[in-house]
């Protein structure tokens, strides 16, 4: 067990995901982390979202610069490595709005799972689960982690990814998306170690060149946890990412082969339900922020538009894209 007073962090960088953000915040808080946004470049309504989220004090955010030609989310880690919360905190998890973390032990808070699972390690490696579009062709405003409930097997090669928990995140100089690397200490100390959720020593952290991102496929579990990811959502929302460089690495990664690997929907797993009342609470709880709503119902707007202008339509001309500019004007203080 541990003091009451042990912090944990979740960081996201996004650009453009307003439509998304309010259900990863509300999750991250279900789960009991403080939470931190970085954002550049955005043109849709989500600054202003972050900001009434941030007054409320729901959250943290921060602005970033990426210089041309450097992927948005080195530079994003750059600048959260330098935010007071970093500082502040004894745990750091870095994720992507797409991206939601699923406890099978403890009580349904990151607290617990540990209080459950123990501490004795330096980071614990939570492997994804590569969610499909279920049959959904077309964006509709919802809880993505509800509309989204089928995926693959546990053991397909594209889950060998996974998303790290670290403590003492200051002791490394550097962060990739998936694990902290540049560290100040010995990866081989006993009290050093990386897990997975099993607590097996993932041993590509004492052998291989960092920052390293996935294990090999025999090693995939989801036993304890597992980190849903909701890359594909709609196929219209996956349409909207194609051609377009990753915020990771600037590469042209959203292919009909990345498409094709990940949208595997042959098994239902709704393990993202088990909080269900948890999680309508603190989301309720959001929605009665000042201007919350109405905001949530912009970025939506804003998210209708730009799919409107990938396939060479108006917006105007969408009832989704009306539905949410006339909520949002009902909402007007």
């Amino acid at each position: 067990m541990t003091s009451s007073g042990e912090k944990f962090l979740a960081f996201a960088a996004t650009r453009n995901e307003g439509a998304f953000l309010l259900e990863w915040v509300c999750w991250y808080r279900m789960l009991g982390f403080d939470v931190l946004v970085g954002i550049n470049d955005c043109t849709d309504h989500s600054p202003q979202l972050l900001s009434v989220l941030a007054e409320a004090g729901w959250l943290e955010f921060l602005e970033h610069s990426p210089a041309e030609g450097q992927p948005p989310k080195q530079s994003a880690h750059r600048a959260m490595r330098r935010h007071p919360s970093v500082a502040g905190t004894d745990w750091l998890l870095i994720c992507d709005v797409d991206e939601f973390l699923v406890l099978h032990k403890g009580n349904g808070t990151i607290r617990s799972y540990l209080d459950d699972i123990g501490r004795d390690f330096l980071g614990i490696a939570f492997h994804w689960k590569c969610f499909g579009n279920g049959g959904w062709k077309r964006y509709r405003d919802g809880l993505v982690h509800r509309q989204f409930r089928r995926c693959g097997w546990s053991e397909n090669k594209v889950n060998a990814m996974f998303k790290t928990l670290f403590r003492d995140p200051l002791r490394f100089k550097a962060y990739s998306d998936h694990a902290p690397w540049r560290f100040d200490g010995d990866w081989s100390a006993p009290e050093n170690r990386i897990v997975d959720c099993e607590k097996r020593v993932i041993e590509k952290f004492l052998t291989d060149e960092h920052p390293i991102r996935f294990t090999a496929p025999d090693g995939i579990t989801h036993q304890t946890a597992q980190m849903n990811h909701y890359v594909i959502r709609s196929d219209e929302s996956f349409d909207l990412k194609r051609g377009t460089p990753s915020a990771s690495a600037m590469k042209d990664r959203y292919t009909d082969r990345f498409y094709r690997a990940r949208n595997r929907n042959g098994r239902k797993d709704l393990s993202a339900m088990a909080n269900e009342a948890a999680f309508d609470a603190i989301y309720a709880e959001a929605c009665a922020i000042p201007g919350v709503r109405r905001l949530h119902h912009l970025c939506c707007a804003d998210y209708v538009e730009r799919l409107c202008r990938n396939q060479g339509k108006r917006a105007e001309d969408d009832d989704r894209w009306q539905k949410h500019m006339d909520a949002a004007a009902s909402l007007n203080p």
